[in-house]
């Protein structure tokens, strides 16, 4: 892990936003999420962002939580052998002082 970008969050005002959209492929079983970082640094911040799948049907985890790394400006996340539809639970455990966009 490059821990250089982290050095960014003290060089750059304000609180980050992370914006999220997402997408599931049925036939597939593939669950994407892309995730879009803004703020005042000139460089991207490395984010990270603490998700879970939860099946929209009955709430139940499917997912454990997973530490994603958010490194670029924007980066898709791929969930595959999924048998429904979910629903993301992201920045769990408070993983990083964002603000979270739909």
């Amino acid at each position: 892990v490059d821990l250089n970008q982290f050095s960014r969050w003290y060089s750059t005002s304000g609180t980050p936003t992370v914006t999220y959209a997402s997408e599931y492929d049925d036939k597939k079983g593939v669950f994407k999420l892309a995730l879009t970082q803004s703020s005042r640094s000139e460089d991207p911040l490395f984010i990270p962002v603490s998700v879970g799948l939860l099946d929209k049907e009955s709430g139940k985890e499917v997912v454990p939580t997973k530490t994603l790394y958010l490194k670029e400006s924007t980066q898709t996340f791929e969930f595959a052998n999924l048998q429904g539809q979910v629903i993301p639970s992201i920045l769990r455990n408070f993983s990083a002082p964002v603000k979270l966009v739909t």
